[in-house]
């Protein structure tokens, strides 16, 4: 189980520790390999069997922590949260926010 604070920091140390960041738009194609949020699991792009080729499903940010790590997660938060809230992984916080 996951609080909404803990996706908040989660996603927070992405954008404080990465050293370049890039937004992919949905219908992008320039993405070569099956990408996944890191923060909820949602797949942000899907293989085109006519073409071979990959196409971006959902809006998202790739971060590059440094030469070998590369990170993704979904753009908007709410979506993070809806995710995770679908699969029964979002826990409210005490306090109900």
């Amino acid at each position: 189980m996951i609080t909404k604070q803990e996706v908040v920091e989660k996603r927070g140390t992405l954008f404080t520790e990465s050293k370049r960041r890039h937004t992919f738009n949905k219908g992008d194609r320039r993405v070569h390999t099956p990408r996944l949020c890191v923060v909820c699991g949602r797949p942000l792009s899907s293989l085109v069997m006519r073409s071979n080729s990959y196409i971006t499903i959902h809006r998202h940010t790739r971060f590059h922590m440094n030469d070998i790590v590369v990170l993704d997660i979904c753009t908007d938060i709410n979506s993070c949260y809806r995710v995770l809230e679908q699969k029964g992984e979002l826990m409210e916080d005490v306090d109900g926010r």
